[in-house]
């Protein structure tokens, strides 16, 4: 046993364990404050036996060689390897003779630390210190076991929670996912400011993954916040593409879509005649202009034209369980008798099961013996039907509503080195891990998605960025970013914006690059309007302001047809220019991140930016309607100028009614303000929008935002006065459609000095 506590400590902390394997103290060197908070028996390791909670009943410390040997009773005990660096603590459980451990748990260790919880990286923080764990090994896994639900505090995949008394950290390994021997964990203390260093600093010591890009870590580097463009694209059409990623000035180009199956990962053969090669082509074209290449996939995902399903299917396909049949079946039986009825009782997405070298679809399982699967489909996805004889195997395939089956651990395997290969051969640089969680389906947890990410991490021979679809402790180090947030069938300030927003104050608390989500460039579709220039400054500003990366999702007939295209890309480039350089002061970033706040960026060739903050109205709508003679027939609205004063300027668009004939056209809109009326004598049809920027020249514009005509009006425009402001609003009485009509203000421009960056 110890005969007095045991001190360990770094350059900033220090911790203290008592002779019965528990922390005493969690210290902070620096300014000499106490951490812990004192509660009962906080064991440095416990461990699950048969789902009970063992504790040590003692602890005894070999000095020279900086053994920790944990003695739990009579079950057996355990021995832990300290290391003391200048950054961290480590302990190594070295061996565990308990016989039936299945779970070791590392805490949870408790501090009085509120402020700020890193779930995730397993961080907790106050304006002075932080507290962390850091899991060493993919074996390792930040949260608790979720089977044993008196271990740890929390989320199961929380390496921090907050607590009524202030939060824990926490970690544990399983023996089915790849061992108790080996379990290792880091703990570190620091100044607040200095947590991101010492992380980098642990990466390094214990040979974690420490990716690197463009010459920098990826947590700090410039190259894990930079958006890009997604679209489609092939050897026909790189080229094309290519020129529309320029314009924006995207270093990246990811294409959202490139495969014919998942599992083999196998090349659509439209877009890349030549496989590998051909998608080799059009990296290299990308790479001569500086410009680097991404696919988009679902991790381990198979899709059932994949060769590991058709027509043969592989025997590593996952499966929920098994059974046999009970009777002999021929290639026509349709109604198959079997053993056990529980593994397909849930049927699924796919309702399949295999049995030998043949998938089956089943539409019902009886309730009752004799148990039958009825109705069956054979020989489903292009397998052969075929005879099977009396107590055959048959299993119950796990799927998903994507239609996609999954593969045991050592066919994960497989798939992950199909993608390193494709990167390696083609000179891939960017992949969304996305559908990470389909690991789980391999029966091995968290460990599974640890495995496969390292897996390609380990094997690239070349810096990839990688997206996490979701996001675990360890995982942490190996992923440049997240990218959540998705546009479609929204306006695009109706696209999840909370949710994005929300997600900065994840990526900040568990320090990590912050990135906006996915965004359309699109051309009009139902009810939702093409993407114009005013939506995308919309999500430049909240980039600058929360200095997060986004992704603008489009194609090829988008970029084409929409007619603020070209704005679009240039404000891009202006804007994402405008960040990357960290131009704009955190009191403009405190306006930029609200998601009311509307902004137009200009750049002033060789001298800086002129920002100007602009404001919309809300949206008004007006319907042209019969009323009784002598009764008016205008409207009127009020709406909000917070600005100086300036000429009139509003987007009007039409509206078509049902009932009314799409040939019908909306006609001369008239406006009154201040006693000054102004008339556009113009004649608009259905989807499409009158522009006024405040001057004579007026346009139409078609749905997709293309000018049909241009008009030069004879009345001057009135005044817009600072405040509250009325507007009276008409129409020719033959107008039958509706139209929504949105104000629009704009305050002076703040200047920007390129010379002060």
């Amino acid at each position: 046993m110890l005969n007095s506590t045991l001190y360990l400590s770094t350059n900033y902390f220090l911790i203290a364990l008592n002779s019965a394997g528990c922390i005493t103290s969690i210290y902070d060197n620096t300014r000499q404050v106490e951490y812990f908070f004192p509660e009962q028996n906080v064991y440095l390791l416990r461990i699950g036996i048969n789902g009970e909670i063992q504790n040590p009943s003692s602890v005894s410390y070999v000095t020279d060689k900086k053994i920790l040997e944990v003695t739990f009773g009579s079950s057996g005990s355990a021995y832990i390897q300290v290391g003391e660096k200048p950054s961290h603590i480590t302990f190594e459980l070295k061996s565990a003779n308990v016989d039936g451990a299945d779970v070791v748990m590392w805490g949870p260790y408790p501090v009085i630390i509120t402020n700020t919880i890193g779930e995730t990286v397993g961080v907790v923080r106050n304006d002075d210190f932080a507290f962390g764990i850091q899991a060493l090994n993919i074996q390792t896994t930040g949260g608790r076991p979720g089977e044993y639900p008196e271990l740890g505090l929390g989320s199961d995949n929380n390496a921090a929670a907050e607590t009524e008394f202030g939060s824990i950290v926490q970690a544990y390994s399983r023996e089915r996912d790849g061992g108790l021997t080996g379990s290792k964990i880091g703990l570190f203390g620091c100044p607040a400011d200095k947590a991101l260093e010492i992380i980098e600093r642990i990466e390094i010591s214990e040979g974690l993954p420490h990716p690197i890009l463009d010459g920098e870590w990826g947590k700090t580097s410039q190259t894990a916040r930079l958006s890009y463009m997604i679209t489609g694209f092939g050897e026909s059409n790189v080229d094309e593409v290519l020129k529309y990623v320029e314009k924006a000035g995207f270093k990246y180009v990811y294409h959202p879509g490139p495969f014919q199956n998942w599992g083999h990962f196998q090349l659509s053969p439209g877009d890349f005649p030549e496989g590998d090669e051909s998608l080799k082509r059009c990296a290299q074209k990308a790479e001569v202009k500086g410009i680097r290449v991404g696919v988009h996939t679902l991790s381990n995902f198979i899709t059932t034209n994949d060769p590991y399903v058709s027509p043969v299917p592989d025997s590593r396909l996952m499966k929920s369980g098994s059974t046999i049949i009970k009777k002999d079946i021929d290639e026509n039986t349709r109604d198959i008798h079997i053993a056990d009825p529980e593994p397909f009782r849930d049927q699924g997405t796919l309702s399949a099961a295999v049995i030998d070298r043949e998938i089956i679809q089943y539409r019902s399982i009886s309730d009752s013996e004799p148990y039958i699967l009825s109705g069956c489909k054979r020989g489903a996805f292009g397998t052969k039907a075929i005879q099977h004889g009396k107590n055959s195997s048959i299993g119950k395939l796990i799927d998903h509503p994507y239609r996609v089956f999954f593969p045991d651990l050592e066919m994960q395997d497989e798939m992950a080195d199909r993608l390193v290969e494709l990167f390696n051969k083609t000179g891939l640089r960017q992949i969304s891990f996305d559908g990470l969680e389909g690991c789980e389906r391999t029966g091995h947890g968290v460990y599974a998605h640890n495995r496969f990410v390292q897996r390609c991490f380990d094997s690239w021979n070349m810096e990839v960025i990688n997206d996490a679809s979701r996001l675990l402790h360890y995982l942490w180090h190996i992923h440049t970013r997240m990218n959540w947030g998705e546009p479609w069938g929204k306006a695009t300030r109706e696209g999840m914006p909370e949710y994005r927003f929300k997600n900065q104050d994840y990526f900040n608390r568990n320090l990590f690059p912050r990135m906006l989500g996915w965004f359309q460039l699109r051309l009009a579709s139902g009810d939702v309007e093409a993407t114009c220039l005013s939506d995308i400054e919309w999500v430049l500003s909240k980039g600058a302001g929360f200095d997060a990366g986004f992704a603008l999702s489009t194609g090829l007939s988008d970029l084409k047809i929409n007619g603020q295209a070209e704005d679009i890309l240039n404000a891009i480039k202006i804007w994402e220019e405008a960040r990357l350089m960290n131009v704009f002061s955190e009191e403009q970033k405190k306006r930029l991140k609200d998601p009311e706040g509307e902004f137009h960026l200009e750049k002033i060739e060789n001298e800086g930016w002129n920002l100007y903050p602009v404001a919309y109205s809300e949206t008004f709508v007006y319907t042209n309607q019969e009323k009784q003679p002598g009764e008016p027939v205008d409207v009127e609205w009020r709406f909000e100028n917070p600005f100086h004063e300036q000429p009139f300027q509003f987007i009007l668009r039409v509206i078509p009614d049902a009932g009314v004939s799409p040939q019908d056209v909306f006609v001369s809109p008239c406006f009154e303000i201040g006693f000054q009326q102004v008339k556009f004598p113009v004649h608009i049809p259905p989807n499409h929008y009158l522009i006024c920027d405040g001057d004579k020249q007026v346009l139409v514009m078609d749905a997709n935002w293309n000018i049909v005509k241009n008009i030069t009006i004879t009345q001057d425009l009135p005044e817009i006065m600072k405040g509250q402001e009325n507007v009276r609003f008409s129409c020719d009485p033959v107008s039958k459609h509706s139209v929504e009509i949105k104000f629009r203000t704009m305050g002076k421009p703040e200047f920007i000095c390129l010379d002060s960056y």
